[in-house]
């Protein structure tokens, strides 16, 4: 069963280059960070807050420091999971295969040493002492020797993509194979692999469940960029992680309650009414997929209703949360149920 990911234990880092000094730009990519920053922190997506969400300066004189910093800090911080999100152009060196993340002025290799290799990021998050229990990477970039208008160039090689799986609870997202090209449509807002994930965030899936967990995204983005005829992007993961969900998803309704017959006191006939399902079981429910604000207005509801587990069970949860002089004037207007 699909779980959402606690974003208070969370944390994000989101990595887009849309300006290079010798590489053709990338305006798209801007947007796809900008759009991705909000729905991340949207509570009707996943709710993270803002001040998990790390987006690198890259317009200083050291952008790898500012992303290794930023990604140092990140996994320092998440003790759920850690979300690494890189967008730009994607390089190889030509003589050792290393996939290279091309950043700010550091794209040339005569600069090999200020270059971000992804096996930096690899055994970043392969450390064991990390106590992040799940780790997400999602590549869109490219290999920009055979990029061409409105191309990306190839995905890198998944060699290093590959050893990062062989850690529990690590899930990797690329945008297309390694033989293909990932595709920046020139005039388009975002890129095509990041845009749609976009749109899977903003709209939701249709006929999905209520939470978007790994693999649902990855089907849908599969299933939507073929039949788009844009290249298909690829996944890998270890053990259980594609049950985690990373958003709720907006197309999702509940649904409707049964009908069941019962009486009118009033009129003697029958009638039709909706099954009720009791705030306490609505919070336990709503606490299992991480709605928690949704769970504490359930209690609250219940409390209302004079549910008297229900109002045990929110007095506990201000106490625990220091609102002591909150739990003392509900339990005296409730005279202590």
């Amino acid at each position: 069963m699909a779980t959402l990911a606690d974003p208070t234990a969370s944390r994000a880092v989101l990595v887009g280059v849309p300006e290079y000094r010798s590489l053709p730009p990338l305006p798209a990519v801007g947007e796809n960070v900008s759009a991705l920053r909000r729905l991340l922190a949207d509570p009707a997506v996943w709710g993270l807050p803002t001040e998990n969400i790390l987006v690198p300066d890259l317009s200083g004189p050291d952008p790898l420091d500012a992303v290794l910093g930023g990604l140092r800090s990140a996994a320092r911080e998440a003790t759920d999971t850690l979300l690494v999100y890189y967008a730009g152009h994607g390089l190889t060196n030509p003589l050792t295969g290393e996939l290279i993340l091309a950043l700010p002025g550091a794209e040339d290799l005569d600069r090999y040493w200020r270059v971000l290799l992804f096996d930096q990021i690899r055994r970043g998050l392969t450390d064991p002492t990390l106590a992040a229990t799940r780790r997400v990477v999602v590549l869109d970039c490219c290999y920009s020797a055979l990029a061409l208008a409105g191309d990306m160039g190839p995905a890198p090689d998944h060699t290093d993509v590959a050893e990062l799986t062989e850690v529990n609870g690590a899930f990797v997202l690329t945008a297309c194979a390694e033989s293909e090209t990932a595709k920046a449509p020139p005039g388009a807002r975002y890129t095509a692999f990041t845009g749609e994930l976009i749109t899977a965030l903003e709209d939701g899936v249709a006929d999905g469940p209520e939470l978007l967990d790994l693999h649902t995204l990855y089907r849908h983005l599969a299933t939507v960029l073929a039949g788009k005829r844009w290249p298909v992007p690829q996944q890998r993961s270890r053990n259980s992680i594609g049950d985690l969900a990373l958003a709720r998803n907006r197309a999702w309704s509940a649904p409707a309650a049964a009908p069941v017959e019962g009486n009118d006191a009033g009129r003697g006939g029958p009638v039709r009414r909706s099954l009720a399902v009791p705030a306490t079981e609505r919070a336990r429910l709503l606490q299992r997929v991480g709605n928690f604000p949704g769970a504490a207005a359930a209690l609250r509801e219940a409390a209302v209703d004079q549910e008297p587990e229900a109002l045990r069970q929110h007095i506990r949860q201000l106490r625990r949360a220091n609102r002591h002089s909150e739990a003392a004037a509900l339990w005296r207007l409730t005279e202590g149920v």
